[in-house]
């Protein structure tokens, strides 16, 4: 009972004492935004930089309980607990577009603490509507964050909050100039160059001045002379007009026949005379198909040793008619000479052919066997520029040696110290026709041509005709076989005057027929003898 009495009194005691008096800063942010650069133009998409200060709410001094307080705060204790209430902790930003045609593309930016009195840029993407309408606009900035509420006098906190603020941001859609693109063809084709004709409007509310276009390919395929991009002028583009620029462009051998990506961007004047530069428009161009050529090589039959015809017709297979065509043939072999490397063939609409023909010389150290001959035709496209086909490879036959004319004799036997006229037979082993063919014969003792030259008026390849020589053998030969030489001098079907080698005809010499006769050389003797002594008596009488 005593020690209970004891503990009542202490209680008692210790309620009697009075708690010394609690007091503290009381007190919020004030956040404010603004976007120092806050115009912004329909289709573009760019940054949009908003700062956020915060300027500090009202703060007050005030009692936490009903006791007046036994201390006092300085000036400067006061200041601190103020600035500490009015400050703000891991702020996070977000943009809404509010009412402004603009779409945000940025998610919620982090800036960390604002104190008081100080400020923080956040910069976000946004994107402005192609038919936005010019005017003010208000979006809103939704801050996020902590604060101290309320802070002792003693410096310990009171209250913490999490607060979420929406602050408006006015933005301007201003009028300027906007452009679409209307158009995008080209004639280049692939392997070759051409025109790219890009076709723009003005879309905008404002006119632009002493403006030009870039054009940027985004493939190495395509290409404005040897660079990625060029700049065409435009000049004055008043509203709702239309412009038509144009670039050289070339296009690789390896590009496909598909829409390559090209960037468009404005640079330009606006009312003030300032220079502007519009958003990079994407837009594609799409080369066209590689040209087409086919050969169909007729005769190309070659032969060791020979100049030879080789023909054929190129036909063009498209896309585009093919202007002022030439053909050029070459040969990698070192034993092949073309004397005639071009071939006009003029202009060839698509699905038009056209006949050609070369003269090639295959040399005597050739061998036989297959070559091949390798064909590109030069053209002026529908620009006028010069282009290349693709190599277009045929083999060619190069057969064994084989002369020109083949020689005979058809009757090719005569007695020694006889004379008879020998008949040859020639033969055109060419592969075009001869005219005006003069034949030449020359020979050795024992043999003695009486009758040594021939003309045959023509002569078609695999053609023979017979000519006539008179040949005489001396009476001292011996029987066996001799030979005598011919060549031929000619013309081609081109006009051309030329002369074939020589080629040995074969003759068999036999031995004198009648046996053991007189000779006609004793013959001849005695007759002389006679006629001595007829003239011997007769000069006695």
């Amino acid at each position: 009972m005593k020690l209970s009495r004891a503990l009542v009194v202490l209680l008692v005691v210790l309620v009697a004492v009075p708690s010394p008096a609690m007091a503290g800063i009381v007190g919020e942010p004030n956040l404010q935004a603004y976007a120092p650069s806050n115009k912004l133009v329909p289709g573009q998409e760019t940054s949009l930089n908003v700062v956020v200060t915060n300027y500090g709410g009202d703060s007050e001094y005030r009692k936490f309980s009903s006791s007046e307080s036994s201390g006092t705060l300085s000036d400067q204790q006061r200041s601190a607990l103020e600035a500490q209430v009015k400050s703000t902790r891991n702020v996070r930003l977000t943009l809404e577009s509010g009412d402004a045609p603009v779409e945000v593309n940025t998610a919620t930016l982090p800036v960390g603490d604002i104190p008081h009195a100080t400020q923080r840029d956040a910069s976000f993407s946004v994107s402005v509507k192609e038919n936005a309408t010019p005017g003010t606009y208000e979006m809103t900035l939704v801050a996020k964050y902590e604060h101290d509420s309320s802070v002792r006098d003693d410096g310990d906190v009171k209250n913490e909050e999490e607060k979420t603020e929406e602050i408006p941001v006015t933005v301007v859609v201003e009028q300027a100039p906007r452009f679409e693109v209307v158009s995008v063809n080209t004639t280049a084709q692939v392997g070759g160059s051409g025109t790219t004709t890009v076709t723009m409007r003005n879309i905008g509310t404002l006119p632009a001045f002493d403006s030009s276009v870039t054009a940027t390919s985004q493939n190495p395929s395509i290409t404005f002379g040897q660079s990625a991009s060029a700049t065409r002028y435009a000049g004055s583009w008043g509203i709702n007009e239309t412009r038509q620029l144009e670039y050289e462009t070339s296009v690789a051998s390896s590009a496909a026949v598909q829409q390559y990506a090209l960037s468009l961007g404005v640079s330009y004047e606006d009312e003030d005379g300032v220079a502007k530069q519009s958003k990079n428009i994407a837009t594609g161009v799409r080369p066209v198909a590689e040209q087409e050529f086919s050969i169909d090589a007729e005769q190309s039959t070659l032969r060791v040793g020979r100049e030879t015809t080789v023909s054929g017709t190129l036909t063009n297979d498209g896309p585009q008619t093919a202007r002022d065509a030439v053909l050029t043939i070459s040969s990698k072999s070192p034993n092949t000479n073309i004397k005639e490397t071009e071939y006009a063939l003029g202009s060839l609409d698509v699905g038009e052919s056209s006949d050609f023909s070369f003269s090639v010389e295959v040399t005597d150290s050739a061998d036989a066997g297959q070559r091949q001959l390798s064909y590109t035709v030069e053209y002026r496209n529908s620009e006028g520029d010069t282009q290349q086909s693709k190599a277009l490879l045929m083999n060619a036959e190069v057969k064994p040696k084989q002369n020109l004319f083949g020689v005979t004799a058809k009757n090719g036997s005569i007695e020694a110290g006889g004379s008879q006229t020998v008949t040859l037979v020639v033969t055109n082993n060419g592969d075009e026709t001869y005219r005006n063919i003069d034949a030449k014969a020359f020979a050795d003792s024992p043999l003695t041509l009486n009758d040594d030259t021939a003309f045959i008026q023509e002569l078609g390849p695999g053609e023979s005709t017979e000519i006539p020589l008179e040949l005489s053998v001396g009476s001292s030969a011996n029987p066996k076989a001799y030979s005598f030489d011919i060549d031929f001098q000619y013309e081609n079907e081109d006009g051309e005057r030329k002369l074939s080698d020589q080629y040995p005809v074969a003759i068999d010499v036999t031995e004198a027929s009648g046996g053991g006769g007189l000779s006609m050389p004793l013959v001849g003797g005695l007759i002389v003898v006679g006629l001595g002594v007829v003239g011997f008596l007769w000069y006695r009488r």
